[in-house]
């Protein structure tokens, strides 16, 4: 979180949202409290603050991986069609407004940013984007 107690956001692989305090590893349950968190850095695909991201014929594991920008104010994405897309953060909405690029990659691994974007190309060269 943004402030003094360390908490952190894990998405599993059924794509739920769980919140633990660090380094307890207690699990925080109470809906009120973990709305209540501001968080200091996001990257995660799932939550109510990112439902725009998800296209109309999108699958869950189409959307590889997400970063707020440091500002909070964006959201970029990078998925399995070589894209990196611009999102307004949060964007709870369906079906936002997007910018968009295409990349030369197959798939969108990992999101270091707003500003970078890397991924890993069949070849296992690395390519970089800057927006």
């Amino acid at each position: 979180s943004k402030f003094s107690l360390v908490i952190s956001k894990v998405s599993t692989g059924s794509y739920k949202r769980q919140v633990y305090e660090v380094p307890s590893g207690k699990q925080l349950v109470d809906q009120a409290v973990i709305d209540r968190i501001t968080w200091a850095t996001w990257t995660s695909v799932l939550g109510d603050e990112v439902i725009g991201i998800w296209s109309r014929h999108a699958e869950k594991a189409d959307v590889n991986c997400a970063c707020v920008s440091h500002s909070g104010i964006n959201l970029v994405t990078g998925d399995d069609f070589g894209m990196v897309k611009l999102f307004d953060f949060p964007c709870p909405e369906k079906f936002v407004r997007m910018h968009f690029y295409i990349v030369s990659t197959k798939s969108t691994v990992d999101i270091r940013d707003l500003y970078c974007f890397s991924g890993k190309m069949y070849d296992g060269n690395i390519s970089s984007l800057y927006l």
